[in-house]
Parts: C-alpha cells; sequence; structure tokens
C-alpha cells in the first residue's frame, strides 16, 4: 500500500510539474474563486431563526440589551433585516439583571420581579422571545452555574405556559480582554466562556434556538465603559453581529439610517414609559392609595406607540418619506 501510495503521488508530481506556468496562474486564480464562493455559501448558510408575518419580539435580558435604548443600534439593525415582516420589537432589558428577576423586584423579593414579568409578557403577547442572560452570574463561576441553569429553566417554563412564543437563547457578550486596564476581569474570558457553552447546552436539551454571540464577538476588541459594559460606538459593531448569530442576512450600507434609528429611539422612550414608569410605586405599588387613580393614564401610551411604528414600517414601503 505503501508504494502504491508513492507511486500514486510521483505520478501526480510529474503530471503537475508538465502543466504550463500560464495555466498554473489561471487555476491558482481559479481555486481562490472557488474558495471565496465555499466561504459565502458557508456566510450565508439558512437562518437559525425567521421571522414571521407582524411578529411581535421581545429583548429580554440584562443590561446588554437595556443598554440598547440609547442608540438603538441592535434594534435598528432587526429592524432592517426583516423588514418585509413588519417585525415589532419591545425591549425588556433590565440592569443587572437575572433568569431570578432580582432586578425587577424593586423593593421586594425576586418572585416579585418575576410576577411582574409574568404579567407583562402576557400583556404584550410575543410570539418570539429573545433572552440574553448569563454576564452578570458568570462572575460567580462553576460555583453558581446550577443555580443560574436552575433559575433559567423556571424562567424558561413560565414564558411557554404564558406566551407559547419561540425563544432564542443568546449566549452572554464577552468582557472585556484589556486586563491591563481592567486586572479584575482576568478571570472573566474563561467564566463568560462556561457560561455561554452552558448556554449552548440548556438550548439543546430545551430544544430551542441558540444564536451564540459570545463566539462571534470574543476575539474582537471592544472599548467598553468599565470592562463589561459597551459603549454606543461598540453597539454599533455589535448590531450587525446580533443580526449574523441568527443567521440572517445583512448589508451594512442599510444601517446607515439615521432617521430610522431616531424614530425607533423615540417608540422605545415611549414604550419604556408603558412598562417603567418613574412613580410606578404610586400608580400600582404599595402608595396607590395617593395616586393610583393616574394608572388609567398608561394605557394611553400605547397608541403613541402604534403611531411611530407606523413611520418605521413607512419608511420601508417609501424611502422617501422623512421619520419624526
Amino acid at each position: 500500500m505503501k508504494d502504491t501510495a508513492r507511486s500514486w503521488r510521483s505520478h501526480f508530481m510529474e503530471r503537475l510539474h508538465n502543466i504550463p506556468i500560464f495555466l498554473l496562474h489561471h487555476m491558482r486564480h481559479l481555486f481562490a474563486l472557488l474558495a471565496l464562493l465555499l466561504s459565502c455559501q458557508l456566510t450565508h448558510a439558512a437562518p437559525i431563526w425567521e421571522a414571521q408575518e407582524n411578529e411581535m419580539v421581545v429583548l429580554l435580558g440584562d443590561t446588554f440589551w437595556e443598554r440598547d435604548y440609547h442608540s438603538a443600534a441592535i434594534e435598528t439593525a432587526l429592524t432592517v433585516a426583516t423588514a418585509s415582516k413588519k417585525v415589532r420589537f419591545r425591549n425588556l432589558g433590565w440592569s443587572g439583571d437575572t433568569p431570578r428577576c432580582e432586578s425587577r423586584s424593586y423593593f421586594g423579593p425576586p418572585s416579585e420581579g418575576f410576577d411582574r414579568l409574568k404579567i407583562q409578557l402576557a400583556e404584550i403577547k410575543p410570539t418570539t422571545v429573545m433572552i440574553c442572560y448569563g454576564a452578570v452570574d458568570s462572575f460567580t463561576g462553576e460555583a453558581g452555574l446550577a443555580s443560574f441553569l436552575q433559575a433559567y429553566r423556571q424562567m424558561l417554563q413560565m414564558i411557554r405556559e404564558t406566551t407559547q412564543a419561540r425563544i432564542v437563547l443568546f449566549s452572554p457578550p464577552p468582557a472585556s480582554r484589556d486586563t491591563k486596564r481592567w486586572p479584575s476581569l482576568a478571570v472573566q474570558s474563561a467564566q463568560r466562556e462556561m457560561y455561554a457553552r452552558a448556554i449552548e447546552k440548556l438550548a439543546a436539551e430545551e430544544k430551542l434556538t441558540f444564536a451564540d454571540l459570545h463566539a462571534l464577538m470574543k476575539d474582537q476588541a471592544w472599548t467598553t465603559v468599565n470592562g463589561v459594559t459597551f459603549t454606543e460606538q461598540d453597539y454599533k459593531k455589535i448590531a450587525s453581529l446580533v443580526v449574523r448569530s441568527l443567521g440572517l442576512p445583512l448589508d451594512p450600507a442599510t444601517l446607515a439610517q439615521p432617521s430610522l434609528s431616531d424614530t425607533i429611539i423615540a417608540k422605545n422612550q415611549l414604550f419604556f414609559q408603558r412598562w417603567r414608569p418613574q412613580n410606578e410605586i404610586y400608580l400600582f405599588g404599595s402608595r396607590k392609595h395617593e395616586q393610583g387613580n393616574n394608572g388609567v393614564e398608561i394605557p394611553q401610551f400605547d397608541p403613541l406607540i402604534a403611531a411611530k411604528e407606523a413611520l418605521i414600517f413607512g419608511s420601508f414601503a417609501n424611502p422617501n418619506t422623512p421619520n419624526q
């Protein structure tokens, strides 16, 4: 067998040497073209999530989603990528939150935040919930992983029972690799990776869609505010990676639409006041006996939000129509 293999290689090399130089030059370009075509084919693999007509998508998670309120970079990219489907987005991100809903509980126990989220999901009626947790819990390392996964499973069960929505689990974004600037993050890269892989396994066990945003972001340099919180400039780069993690096609040139982003920001400001009014304790909480009668005004944000969404959808139907 070895002699046969050597004979075949010798025969191949002899034939290769007999090929004219100019032909080898053209073959090199041919192989490069084939490699490029293969790369494009792999890049445009089938999406792991596709929008349905008139989808209602909830972005649920921690600081990563919430800070998109400032620039709407991620939501703008998702809106452009799903423009033909008229997808509506509701950002329920909450800084520092975990699947236990600790940040959502205000002054009560986490169970109150969990119940509040359940009520909000029932009102919004999402058809897809895109969840990004793990950044906060990753600081507890391996010791906190079991507790994190248990809480995550409980949240997933609640979402299924409340909404019947499709669920996409995102791996958490990485922390900064600049440990000279942020020495306390020296172990965070490994811990974020651990939680990303745990969420991937959880998605497989729960038969859910998994978007590996962490894998797309971890080898890139990010400015960040404090090593873990991303800047608006970071979000402009992250936006296309979020779309890419879902396998959706996106032309980066189409994101240069300031008026569209401004309209989405305005819509989100209205929605933020709808679901997180500054005086919620007086409207619906322990002091509602003082000003609870004003709670009737909260649903009045709905038509204002719908009007902004009409402008968003109209900008795709007629690109020359300015958003306001």
